[in-house]
This record gives C-alpha cells, sequence and structure tokens, in this order.
C-alpha cells in the first residue's frame, strides 16, 4: 500500500462510516434524516480524494525521503502498515507507530538550538526538480523547484499495482518547501497536474510543546476536503490525535479524537469520540479501547443506536439499542469504525511522512 493511499482510505472511511451511520436510527431532531442528501455527501467527500494526481503522488511519495538520506525510510515501513492489526490491537499499534515518529521528530528539535539562517535541506538538493528512474527519484536539470525546497515529477500509475505505467506518462508535480523559522519546523506540500493544485498542506513541529500539526485541503477540483489534524506527544510518549474534515461544498464536518489517558501509550486507556455534523443528519460515537479490548456506544439523533464490545481478538459484538435488530450494513459499518480508528493514527504519520525530514532541524 502506498503511503498517502493509506491516508486517502482512513479520510474515506471516516466519512463514509459516519455518513453511513445517519441512516441507523432517528437523525437529529433539528435536521431530518434525508438518506439520499447523505449518499450524496458520502460520494462528494470520496471524490475530493479521487482525482489521478492525488492517486499518484500517493503511490509515489513513500520515495521521496531517499533523496535526503540515500535510503527509503518510509518504504521499509509500507507492509507493516499494510499487515496492521484489526480492532483495538490495530488502533493501538496505529498509535504506538504515531508516538515513536511523533517523538523521533520532536527529540531532535528539542536537541538543537534554531537560527533564522538555518537550512533543513542540504545545499546540494536544494531546488532541485527530481525524476522518477529505475525504481528510485534521480536529479535533473529541469529548473522551477522552490529555491529553499525541492521537486517531484509525478506520473500515471496502473490503479492495480499502483506503479507508474511504462513507457513513463508525466502528469504533474509535488512541490516541498521549507518553512522552518526560529521557533518552530515547517514545511508545506503541493501537488500540481496542469494549472490545478490538488493537495495543499503545512506541517508544523513546535517540540517545546510536544505538538505536530498538519493543515490543509485535499481536492479533485470540484469538490474540497479541508483537514485540520493535531497529534501531541507527553513526556511519558502518550499521544492525542485531533482529527477534523470539513468539506464545504457540502457543509459537512467530520470530528475524531483519540487520546491515551493512562501513563503510557503502551498500557493506557484510549478514549475515542467521533461526530459528523451535516444538512441530512447527524452521528456520534465514544468508548474505550484497552489493552484487551473495547466498548463503543453510537448514537444518531442524540438517541443511542448500539453498543460494540471487543474481547482479545474477538469479533466485535453488537447490540442494539433495547434489544433491537440490527441490520446487515449497519453492522458491517459499525465493524469499519475499528478499522477507522487505526487508519486515523496511520492516516496522520503518512501525511507527515514526504516531509519529515524538514521537520528535524539541522546539526
Amino acid at each position: 500500500m502506498s503511503v498517502l493511499q493509506y491516508a486517502k482510505r482512513s479520510v474515506t472511511l471516516l466519512a463514509a462510516v459516519s455518513m453511513v451511520l445517519t441512516g441507523c436510527g432517528d437523525s437529529s431532531p433539528d435536521v431530518p434524516f434525508n438518506p439520499a442528501g447523505t449518499s450524496a455527501d458520502m460520494e462528494a467527500v470520496g471524490a475530493a480524494f479521487g482525482s489521478s494526481a492525488f492517486v499518484s503522488f500517493s503511490s509515489l511519495s513513500y520515495l521521496f525521503d531517499a533523496v535526503y538520506t540515500g535510503a527509503p525510510l518510509v518504504s521499509s515501513s509500507v507492509a507493516a502498515l499494510d499487515l496492521r492489526a484489526r480492532g483495538a490491537g490495530g488502533m493501538r499499534a496505529g498509535a504506538i507507530r504515531s508516538a515513536k515518529q511523533l517523538a523521533r521528530i520532536l527529540s531532535a528539535g528539542r536537541n538543537t538550538t534554531l537560527s533564522a539562517s538555518r537550512s533543513a535541506i542540504p545545499a546540494g538538493i536544494a531546488g532541485k526538480t527530481y525524476e522518477y528512474s529505475g525504481g528510485a527519484y534521480v536529479p535533473t536539470d529541469r529548473t522551477g523547484a522552490p529555491s529553499n525546497g525541492v521537486r517531484f515529477l509525478l506520473y500515471a500509475v496502473d490503479p492495480v499495482t499502483l506503479q507508474p505505467v511504462l513507457p513513463l506518462v508525466e502528469t504533474g508535480y509535488v512541490d516541498i518547501t521549507d518553512l522552518s523559522g526560529t521557533t518552530t519546523e515547517s514545511a508545506r506540500l503541493q501537488v500540481v497536474s496542469g494549472t490545478t493544485t490538488y493537495v495543499d498542506y503545512t506541517v508544523v513541529a513546535n517540540s517545546v510543546a510536544g505538538r505536530i500539526s498538519v493543515i490543509g485541503f485535499v481536492t479533485d477540483g470540484s469538490q474540497q476536503a479541508n483537514l485540520n489534524v493535531v497529534a501531541t506527544i507527553s513526556g511519558t510518549g502518550a499521544v492525542t490525535l485531533v482529527y477534523g474534515l470539513d468539506v464545504p461544498q457540502r457543509d459537512v464536518s467530520i470530528d475524531l479524537r483519540l487520546a491515551a489517558s493512562g501513563s503510557d501509550i503502551q498500557n493506557g486507556v484510549f478514549d475515542i469520540i467521533l461526530s459528523m455534523n451535516g444538512p441530512n443528519g447527524t452521528v456520534s460515537l465514544s468508548g474505550q479501547f484497552t489493552a484487551t479490548g473495547a466498548t463503543l456506544t453510537v448514537r444518531t439523533g442524540g438517541a443511542t443506536f448500539a453498543t460494540i464490545t471487543v474481547t482479545g481478538s474477538a469479533d466485535p459484538v453488537i447490540t442494539g439499542a433495547n434489544g433491537q435488530p440490527i441490520t446487515d450494513q449497519d453492522a458491517a459499518a459499525l465493524q469499519a469504525i475499528f478499522e477507522l480508528t487505526a487508519d486515523a493514527f496511520g492516516a496522520f504519520g503518512q501525511l507527515v511522512a514526504p516531509v519529515s525530514f524538514f521537520l528535524q532541524p539541522a546539526a
């Protein structure tokens, strides 16, 4: 699985789960449930991540870091991400990966004295444009890259293998620009094809606050999904992730918060709160994941719809409110929430991965 294809899946899944669940019971008393409108909302959110430019970017971005370090640091972890565990174990595994990534980036900042003149990108790489060749990115003499960053050319990819089709067909480029200052490390990433910017987000690392944020958007040229993601890490390594997604064209807003409430991420309890608000209904989910299982409550229109429990590695047990039966479609949507919790942490990590080199101060 490619790097931001992973992020694409998680964000779209978040939208899909939230919107499907609006049909599981009474909608908001203020906004009657509209199944046709909800389906259209879901399609719009998914469409924002459906451009060929986004697919090319997500399929190739895991190769970027090898340009800076000489070794593909991210690609070595892609297989592990694709083989992640499901359920409570999957969420915990995703959280631990993010905690390690956060700790690595933020600890570098704590141990470095920053100056206004510092530059995270080596002089021999700054301003260079890179093209794909033989499974890796190599430098070219082409111009246009940001002077304080790099440019990676994008190509059409096979939808099944997610590898560049041969012969290569150039479709656009990715610009990564170093925006770091005296107190924070920051980088901006843009994906451009033709005259359209399909992805544009900025990542900021604040070592003093123990926080990394991702703010920007993804679009297909028509529907736009605005992202606002903040992850913080405590002195013991516990992580809190706040994940926001808005689609202004549909007036849809989705929010997810995951937090380790124990003393450390390896053994602590994880609290989850998910909410979706829009013109076609509302849904919320809350509960806890522990090392041995999970308990979650789903509400629609303010009323309890279902309870989900997991023990160990067993399949989830879904009980409808007041003993009411639950449809196969509803059960499948609730099952997807377990994948969502793991994917949310994974998505954050993979948004940060293509620019992580720029977030680590130069020695």
